[in-house]
């Protein structure tokens, strides 16, 4: 597994046994709040699935509230 970062060591995908995951930043896709991860078949560019993760940040920001 590798890992896509910039030069400020931000990441941005992960390559693994012939497939990338993407962090997608999109309200289409369901982002805010929480992440969106595509993940890619590298041989022919499919979007294979799409998993939505809770910002556990938000969470405990409003049980602190």
């Amino acid at each position: 597994m590798s890992d896509l970062r910039c030069d400020n060591g931000i990441l941005f995908g992960v390559l693994d046994e012939g497939a990338i995951e993407v962090k997608c930043r999109s309200a289409y896709c369901g982002h805010a709040p929480g992440t969106v991860i595509h993940r890619f078949d590298l041989a022919t560019g499919k979007l294979l699935y799409t998993s939505r993760f809770k910002d556990p940040s938000t969470k405990q920001r409003k049980a602190r509230q």
